[in-house]
């Protein structure tokens, strides 16, 4: 079991979530969706460890991680907006994570080349966020999101920011990943969109364990 979340209670001002029970196989794909205002972007910013838990357990591969701060948890997360650096270029943005754990140059770079072959972005490198247009800013903030190899990708809303046309294009690209065994967590207000690429759905919040 790569993923299991044992009771977990989260809390923003007077909003309390849980507790939450998950199970995870490795390489799964689970979707989660509800309405907003259920907690969705809560529980997946305590378990990438941006909000602290208020209690209970999350182990990652066997290491319990709730304690852990984010940069120590093997996972990284796609927020709804794609938070791409603006004053650096798509190379340096899919280098970060790299390059902030202590990478040479030279993995940065096969990483960053590996990577932008995979998600067919080789031309962009050069180029600023602001140029890009929104399917090319969610490669590349997915890119740099799997750059340091996170056992589990979180993804917040991830198709909401794309008009129609594009969603079955970033289905597909999802897919893609989770094909390179990353375990996913997509949560979404639009049980719609997440037809045909989740291999696993479920209301949110649980009201049991799965």
């Amino acid at each position: 079991m790569l993923l299991n979340i044992k009771d977990l209670i989260c809390k923003a001002g007077d909003f309390i979530l849980g507790p939450v029970n998950i199970s995870l196989e490795r390489g799964s794909y689970l979707a989660l969706f509800g309405p907003s205002g259920s907690g969705k972007s809560l529980f997946l910013e305590t378990i990438a460890g941006i909000r602290r838990a208020e209690s209970g357990s999350i182990m990652i591969d066997g290491n319990e991680c709730i304690y852990l701060p984010p940069q120590k948890r093997p996972v990284a997360m796609l927020f709804q907006d794609y938070a791409l650096f603006p004053h650096l270029s798509v190379f340096e943005n899919i280098a970060f994570a790299l390059k902030m754990r202590g990478e040479d140059k030279v993995h940065q770079i096969k990483r960053v080349d590996e990577l932008c072959r995979y998600l067919s972005i080789e031309k962009l490198k050069s180029r600023e966020p602001d140029s890009l247009s929104g399917g090319e800013k969610q490669r590349v903030a997915l890119a740099r999101a799997i750059a340091p190899e996170p056992l589990i990708l979180l993804l917040d809303e991830p198709l909401s920011a794309l008009d129609e046309n594009l969603r079955g294009e970033a289905s597909e690209l999802l897919r893609k990943i989770n094909l390179l065994g990353i375990t996913i967590i997509h949560v979404t207000h639009n049980k719609e969109e997440i037809a045909g690429v989740a291999s696993q759905t479920q209301h949110f919040p649980p009201e049991s364990k799965f």
